[in-house]
């Protein structure tokens, strides 16, 4: 059998089961409540009918659909710090959607004179990435970094995520290290542009787990991050640790 037949057949029975589940989806989801962020709901919401794989694919495409369309949530809870304002990531978007637009018009003319298909299917492709890239910097914006009870929320959009224990944080540096840390397959990248150095860095004094696209696990040793209030980010990160320290301490009585 083709490879297109099994892609779409797999395709087909993922659907059977989302639409044979979809009252227990939606009960699942309206139960997580209006605090966590979209993409951690509909992750949570899937697992519970896929296996963790088929449901990470599937979360990430309906999440790009959702923030194509919709608007800013309100604010969860606790302190939040952004980190797209001051990166310049906007205009260097603006750039590859020019690019993009370019490339699909010329392509198209040359892919149509020899397949008329292949052309459409360029096209397509080229369209999929727009409004990928325009659903990113959407999410970039409404998905920031949360300070919690537990720990921090580091975000990079619906790309990548991590919480941080208090408890797992060893020092707060610079970003100086990164270059040479860069490469090593336990350090976790929260920066929108990877050529500029990042400002700050989380050493752990644990490994910290996350998963990736794929639902495969990884374990974080350092944090680089890059956010547009560094000293207040980090004051209030050190205010965070020396609160948890004091809870610790135990109090001596005279």
């Amino acid at each position: 059998m083709p490879t297109t037949y099994i892609l779409l057949a797999i395709e087909a029975v993922l659907l059977l089961v989302l639409i044979f589940n979809l009252l227990k989806l939606v009960r699942i989801y309206r139960g997580l409540g209006k605090n966590a962020p979209f993409p951690e709901k509909m992750q949570q919401t899937l697992k519970q009918v896929l296996p963790g794989p088929a449901a990470a694919v599937i979360a990430r495409e309906v999440t790009m659909f959702y923030y194509l369309v919709a608007k800013a949530p309100g604010e969860e809870a606790g302190e939040a710090f952004s980190y797209h304002k001051k990166a310049g990531y906007i205009a260097i978007l603006i750039v590859f959607l020019c690019v993009i637009g370019l490339e699909s018009a010329g392509l198209f003319v040359l892919f149509h004179r020899w397949s008329p298909l292949l052309s459409w299917i360029h096209l397509a492709l080229n369209a999929y990435a727009v409004l990928y890239l325009i659903s990113d910097y959407r999410a970039i914006g409404q998905l920031p970094i949360v300070f919690r009870e537990e720990g921090v929320v580091i975000r990079v959009g619906t790309r990548r995520a991590l919480t941080v224990p208090y408890a797992a944080i060893a020092s707060i540096r610079d970003g100086s290290r990164f270059e040479e840390q860069k490469k090593n397959k336990d350090v976790f990248k929260a920066m929108l542009l990877e050529y500029e150095p990042p400002q700050l860095e989380l050493a752990l004094r644990e490994p910290v787990s996350t998963r990736s696209f794929m639902e495969t696990r990884q374990r974080i040793s350092s944090v680089f991050l890059t956010v547009d209030d560094p000293i207040g980010f980090r004051q209030t990160l050190e205010k965070r640790l020396e609160v948890r320290e004091a809870e610790l301490t135990p109090v001596t009585r005279s």
